[in-house]
């Protein structure tokens, strides 16, 4: 169904035009990017998915030639964590059900390092579908960071989640 790329710097103009407001981008991005989008924020991230041990990975998701989606992974040896961050889906695949293939596919890159244990996300309390999304995908709450991203007059809450390396193999037995 879907097959990855390295996300590449011609594919930016693409990515930011799935995001029209500030609140969007924030949802999708968190507070590290800056709004509007900045095309040198990207190519800095994209940097990082370079060498033998990269730092983080920055992925195209493909249906056949089209890039529909994107996510990125924080890749932490000492910690044998994978962070994954970034996950979004082109807007005309948005409410398909997408979600789970997705989330597999995501989820297989990430545990694809045999040293990672753990690979952990961060998501905003009202992104109800994410949170959704990541629970079927055996993702477990573990805490809220409280009033932790303001824009405009609103303060969002952030949930914190993680899968354990167990947990994603007893999954993928079932499957």
């Amino acid at each position: 169904m879907f097959s990855l790329r390295r996300f590449e710097k011609s594919d930016i103009r693409d990515l930011f035009t799935w995001f029209e407001t500030e609140r969007e981008a924030l949802q999708w991005a968190g507070a590290a990017l800056s709004w509007p989008l900045r095309r040198s924020e990207l190519i800095d991230l994209i940097k990082q998915h370079r060498g033998p041990e990269p730092t983080r990975e920055v992925w195209a998701v493909m249906r056949g030639e089209d890039m529909i989606g994107h996510f990125q992974i924080g890749l932490n040896r000492r910690l044998r964590t994978a962070g994954l961050g970034r996950i979004a889906l082109a807007p005309p695949f948005r409410g398909q059900s997408l979600s789970a293939p997705l989330m597999n596919l995501i989820l297989g890159q990430a545990f694809s390092h045999d040293w990672v244990h753990r690979a952990d996300l961060l998501v905003y309390s009202h992104n109800h579908a994410a949170i959704r999304a990541y629970e079927h995908a055996g993702f477990v709450h573990e805490g809220t960071r409280r009033e932790s991203t303001p824009i405009g007059d609103e303060i969002w809450n952030s949930h914190m989640m993680s899968l354990l390396r167990r947990e994603f193999d007893k999954r993928t037995e079932r499957e």
